[in-house]
């Protein structure tokens, strides 16, 4: 137990020391900052669509009874399960790394150890569903609900840590010090949260689809199951990330519309700014565009660089989804603050609804 506190708190030097040095530039820190927003937060949604996706063609195995869908199951079951026990380790390195610098026992702390243990138990329940695939060969539709039991679970360790992110952007800002917990979760219909807290199914579907794809194309070789295969589960995957980002992308659209609507109330609206926002909403569609290439094509595995542009840029979606969640209306200042990471990240100002 001592070999293993002292490796933690060299791990937590080193990670600081190397964090110090990358704020000494600015550009590398921007990036640094926007990165360690988009890259966890992606992988942990994307561990909980490869829950449904994995799930869902293991129902479509015995409704349609073709095979690739079974071992496609099996496939992304086996990436579920790896996927999971990494953010579950470089999850608790940061918990560690963090908690010296927050307060002890406060509400933020509380909910991201309750968040890390929901992610604990979400791939413990994906370790058993790719464990017992073999004495489950009798009850498959049993056998899938656990699948997507295991992506519910991963969801709902998703929320909590968001609940965390949001609530902590109230403690770190003075100009909503009298904000209450109701108006932290339940802001009202009309506001970029609520259309954030639909996005959340939407972007972890499109995200386990888009890494699912990415997977069995980096399995071909190991996974020798036959062009036919491959022909089969590509297309379905990519289908199954366009759809679901396709969705996306109208929620997003309807945040984007929110916000505008506030700017234009507020008299902050410019030509620029409107702009800006339609290229930034044309760029998003992007990954629908480059699924739906590989999702019609008769030889999928002739776009594996396509799949990991679509991936790529889907995990850029994360970026704007976590600027919606954490934003936070202050009912005295009538400003919205949005959250700021602890590299100050600048913060985007806006008459609240």
């Amino acid at each position: 137990m001592d070999i293993l506190t002292e490796l933690a708190t060299t791990l937590n030097y080193w990670v600081a020391t190397l964090w110090q040095f990358l704020q000494t530039v600015p550009l590398v820190s921007k990036v640094m900052d926007i990165l360690c927003v988009i890259l966890p937060l992606s992988f942990l949604l994307a561990f909980a669509g490869l829950g449904f996706l994995s799930g869902t063609a293991r129902i479509l195995a015995v409704i349609r009874k073709r095979s690739s869908y079974e071992k496609c199951s099996h496939q992304l079951a086996l990436f579920s399960v790896l996927l999971g026990w990494a953010l579950l380790v470089c999850t608790r390195v940061w918990l560690f790394h963090v908690q010296g610098s927050d307060v002890p026992d406060s509400l933020p702390n509380f909910l991201l150890e309750t968040g890390w243990m929901l992610l604990g138990m979400a791939v413990m329940f994906t370790s058993i569903y790719y464990i017992g695939w073999r004495m489950c060969r009798n009850v498959p539709m049993l056998h899938a609900v656990l699948g997507i039991f295991c992506g519910i679970w991963a969801v709902l360790a998703t929320g909590v840590a968001l609940a965390a992110a949001r609530l902590s952007t109230v403690t770190a800002s003075p100009a909503v010090a009298g904000i209450t917990l109701e108006q932290i979760y339940a802001p009202g219909i009309m506001t970029p949260f609520f259309c954030a807290l639909c996005m959340t199914l939407p972007l972890a579907l499109a995200l386990g689809g888009g890494i699912g794809a990415v997977w069995l194309v980096l399995r071909r070789k190991h996974d020798d199951f036959g062009r036919d295969h491959y022909n089969i589960m590509l297309p379905w995957c990519a289908k199954w990330a366009r759809n679901a980002w396709f969705f996306f992308w109208l929620l997003l659209l309807a945040a984007t519309s929110l916000r505008i609507y506030n700017q234009w109330q507020g008299n902050v609206f410019t030509p620029e700014k409107a702009l800006l926002e339609s290229v930034i909403l044309l760029l998003w569609i992007v990954p629908a565009v480059l699924w739906s290439i590989v999702a019609n094509s008769g030889a999928p595995l002739r776009h594996k660089l396509t799949l990991w542009m679509a991936f790529a840029l889907s995990l850029a979606g994360a970026f704007p989804y976590y600027g919606d969640m954490t934003s936070i209306s202050s009912p005295t200042a009538q400003e919205e603050i949005v959250s700021q990471d602890d590299g100050g990240s600048s913060s985007a100002v806006i008459p609240a609804p």
